[in-house]
């Protein structure tokens, strides 16, 4: 990057060249050929403070930017030829109008609630009566829930199945801390008797945050076994762009801590550090076990969730998209695995019946895993952090550019600033 003189942190009459460069979508398109809109991240060259939203003035009009913890700079990039320069002499964001943009609100203790532009998105549940916390409804780009309501309400032609399948969740079925050469602790399953239940306890909301361009929400939780042992900590992070009229998208960070002692997360396919249940009518099946509407596909060119050669179900990708339809108009959810992220390109347990959880470490379960073991010891005192988007879309796969978007996920597009 090239540092202007004036320091960064007032943003006052500096003007910004941002150059979208080929290498942000890997130069397999052609050279006219504009990238997708998504997220992205500017390092400035001076320190910026953190947490706080800037107003853009470009040629096509206002963009809005609005820094992290970190001080790292996000803007929703609208599609950019390559090697094509936009100027933005940047001020401080109007507030004007406080529900523009992402809106994170804690209502009560166990509840947060996301909005954008003034209409729900989402909520973070934990509390008491939760063996996990989980995100539930969550809203598409047209207005209509796409995960499944199921156990949290019961709605009429909804599948009634797996209620430890809440909406957007994180869990992982075999975790072992004593005896490795046996199961363990289970966080993906929902026991009959409530006191056979291992937990994740939210201990404290280490941080929401508001602003035109994400809403972000930092939770502390400790995985707690039905002994009341605390096995391992982690922080979650959501983080929840604005999106524009046909996406909306989550980043989600999961950073285990094992400050214990060692932990095991054990090969088994009853895990998705992210797991989500679409909602029922984007299934591969009907109620009745009939060919649905529903179509998954993946990075590589597989579809559909069964356990044959060139199914989904248990193969390495680097995404996954599950498009159907929800109240006439069809819609997608891509869920995008960071490379970096441990076992990448992960298994992905991904059913017709609208399971679709990313697992790093399964193989002996899945199709090619005989013999094979994923599972992975972390030493005392070891962290590790997984990194995921998911992309709710209009349209398909094809029409979303799913592939694109990952590639804009995989390589953030980068930034020259003069």
């Amino acid at each position: 990057m090239y540092a202007t003189r004036a320091p960064l942190s007032p943003l006052l009459g500096v003007a910004l060249m941002m150059t979208l460069t080929a290498l942000a979508w890997g130069v397999t398109r052609p050279a006219d050929d504009a990238g997708p809109a998504g997220p992205v991240c500017i390092k400035p060259p001076q320190p910026v403070d953190p947490l706080t939203a800037y107003r853009f003035d470009s040629p096509a009009g206002p963009i809005a930017a609005q820094t992290d913890a970190d001080g790292k700079l996000w803007c929703w990039g609208q599609a950019v030829k390559q090697g094509e320069g936009m100027v933005f002499k940047p001020s401080p964001w109007p507030k004007d109008n406080p529900s523009a943009g992402v809106t994170v609100t804690q209502v009560k203790e166990g509840l947060i609630e996301v909005k954008i532009d003034g209409q729900p998105f989402t909520e973070f549940h934990w509390g008491e009566d939760e063996i996990k916390p989980y995100l539930w409804p969550v809203i598409g780009p047209t207005g209509s829930p796409v995960t499944r309501a199921y156990p949290m309400k019961d709605i009429e032609g909804e599948r009634k199945d797996h209620p430890h399948h809440r909406s957007i969740w994180s869990a992982w079925g075999d975790v072992r801390t004593s005896d490795l050469s046996k199961p363990g602790t289970n966080y993906w399953a929902q026991a009959k008797n409530p006191k056979d239940q291992d937990r994740q306890v939210v201990r404290k909301i280490v941080r929401t945050a508001s602003g035109p361009v994400f809403g972000q929400i930092v939770a502390d939780i400790d995985w707690v076994s039905r002994t009341g042992q605390g096995e391992f900590s982690e922080v979650r992070t959501y983080t929840f762009y604005r999106g524009d009229d046909d996406n909306r998208l989550i980043d989600v960070r999961n950073v285990f801590a094992f400050d214990d002692g060692d932990v095991m997360f054990a090969d088994t396919k009853e895990a998705g550090v992210l797991s989500l249940r679409i909602a029922t009518s984007m299934d591969e099946i009907t109620l009745d076990r009939k060919p649905g509407k529903g179509r998954i596909t993946n990075s590589r060119g597989e579809t559909g969730g069964g356990d044959k050669p060139g199914n989904c179900w248990g193969r390495p990708a680097d995404w996954c998209d599950y498009t159907g339809p929800v109240e006439g108009k069809t819609i997608g959810i891509a869920v995008f695995d960071k490379p970096g992220n441990p076992g990448h390109p992960p298994r992905w347990h991904i059913r017709d019946y609208g399971l679709f959880a990313v697992n790093n470490y399964g193989l002996k379960d899945f199709p090619d895993g005989k013999g094979k073991n994923g599972s992975h010891l972390f030493k005392k005192d070891e962290h590790q952090a997984f990194d995921y988007r998911i992309v709710i879309h209009k349209g398909d796969a094809q029409a979303a550019r799913v592939a694109d978007q990952y590639k804009l996920y995989a390589d953030n597009p980068t930034a020259k600033i003069k």
